[in-house]
């Protein structure tokens, strides 16, 4: 008899890059990085399908996705959004999305000092985010300028993230002090772990799945761009 698998999806293309794993019953069975030239729309879902196929799995083993809700790349949030909606609402199962910040952050949990993250959002602005040790949020994710974090409690923190070249040049006018890492792309795979960390129910709900939406904080560039044209 056939027996269906029980499997976890996490995805991630808030980024430039991307990457997609699979679980099963709490072990990762499989995790791809992925940065190419070509868009996430090209990508994701060819992705998603060759990971199944490498497994010896079937969608119908599915049982969740988790993906990350932002911030990030507009582009890549709809199309990760899109995918993982599309994915949860034909097999009615639950999706349920994490700080693409707070992914970031993972990587330096439980070592001993708070954890800043900075995503480059363009337009000399900054996605950011402060967290404790433990990932609990010390300053809840924002758009805001690089001068602006100075007056936040960082001092000896991590610093992590693809914002931070934006940071070091107001750092080098201030006495703060910030521990840089050689850090590794946030992959996808980490959802599994925040789901774990910060467990919340799981179950099918159409309407919530249906108004769930990317985590922006801000409108896009091109937005920005042709209110100040007008």
């Amino acid at each position: 008899m056939d027996r269906r698998r029980k499997l976890k999806l996490a995805l991630d293309s808030s980024q430039n890059f991307g990457s997609i794993a699979l679980a099963e019953q709490g072990k990762l069975i499989y995790s791809s990085f992925f940065s190419i030239s070509i868009t996430h729309s090209e990508t994701l879902m060819p992705q998603v399908d060759y990971a199944l196929k490498f497994c010896g799995c079937k969608p119908s083993d599915l049982e969740a996705v988790y993906f990350s809700q932002g911030p990030g790349s507009f582009t890549g949030l709809r199309i990760g959004l899109a995918t993982a909606k599309g994915i949860a609402y034909g097999l009615k199962i639950p999706l349920r999305g994490f700080s693409s910040l707070q992914l970031c952050a993972l990587q330096r949990r439980n070592c001993g000092r708070r954890i800043l993250c900075l995503l480059d959002a363009k337009m000399k602005e900054l996605y950011a985010a402060l967290y404790d040790e433990q990932l609990n949020e010390l300053r809840a994710p924002c758009v805001c300028k690089a001068e602006d974090i100075l007056d936040w409690e960082i001092d000896g923190a991590y610093l992590l993230g693809s914002g931070a070249p934006l940071l070091k040049p107001h750092l080098a006018e201030s006495a703060l002090q910030l521990v840089e890492v050689d850090e590794l792309p946030p992959l996808a795979a980490g959802l599994f772990t925040l789901a774990e960390l910060f467990g919340a129910p799981e179950a099918y709900d159409f309407n919530a799945l249906a108004e769930l939406e990317p985590d922006y904080l801000r409108e896009s560039t091109a937005q920005i761009r042709a209110k100040q044209r007008e």
